[in-house]
């Protein structure tokens, strides 16, 4: 084992918080916050979700998630699966039954969790909405001499919500969302079809583990496409460069 994984569980254990706590957190598995941790990288999901939830994961505990994202492709890419082909190869035919029930079992686990998310939220919209702003009275001008014409009084307008922000998953992805700074989905997974919609009076900042699974509109005008298929995006989306992201 290299330092990727004991770095993890040093720093949630400086924090004095559990994978218990953090998977509630999270909605990731705490089966899968361990193999991080141990380095299991085999019995994580695979595809974006595992750089999904490493980057979670390092937010979450203080970590700098790019670089934890980083040293984990860096770690994936140097354990070769071929290895582990060629062992199951040369393993007696009853291994490599265990091995594949033991697969097909994980693959149940994952398909269960995912309908899981999918048919819960699936119904619902979240809506983020920041504390009610004060209103400005209007203040009537002094009474003046008959001569003097009278002044006219604006009322202020109260302050509105400059951007309400749609999305609707078309393939499986994860997202991150924080609107004024506050974090309302500190990592989720949403299924094809599922739609969140989220409001913000300056800011929403948005990260995606899949960009091409995800369809935007900002302010009921719909955004350009966001990147390729398992692309990871982050954006800042405020009143004044939201017309940068119109297509």
């Amino acid at each position: 084992m290299t330092n990727f994984g004991a770095n993890f569980k040093k720093a949630r254990e400086s924090k004095g918080v559990s994978l218990d706590k953090i998977a509630s957190e999270t909605r990731i598995s705490t089966r899968f916050l361990a193999a991080i941790e141990n380095e299991e990288f085999h019995l994580l999901p695979g595809g974006i979700f595992n750089r999904g939830f490493v980057r979670a994961f390092a937010e979450r505990v203080g970590l700098d998630p790019e670089q934890a994202v980083a040293d984990y492709e860096r770690l994936s890419a140097v354990r070769d699966p071929s290895e582990t082909l060629d062992a199951a190869a040369s393993a007696a035919p009853a291994r490599i039954e265990r091995h594949l029930y033991a697969v097909a079992a994980g693959a149940l686990v994952l398909l269960i969790v995912i309908f899981y998310v999918v048919t819960r939220d699936s119904s619902r919209t979240e809506t983020v909405n920041p504390p009610p702003a004060a209103v400005s009275e209007p203040v009537a001008p002094p009474e003046t001499a008959a001569a003097a014409p009278e002044p006219e009084s604006t009322p202020t307008p109260p302050a509105a919500e400059a951007l309400t922000l749609e999305m609707e998953a078309k393939e499986t992805t994860w997202i991150k969302v924080a609107a004024d700074g506050n974090t309302v989905v500190a990592g989720e997974i949403l299924g094809p079809g599922v739609i969140r919609r989220f409001t913000a009076r300056n800011s929403i900042d948005l990260t995606i583990g899949n960009a091409a699974g995800l369809a935007l509109k900002i302010n009921d005008m719909r955004v350009k496409p966001l990147g390729k298929s398992g692309q990871v995006r982050e954006l800042n989306i405020t009143a004044d460069n939201l017309r940068d992201f119109i297509g």
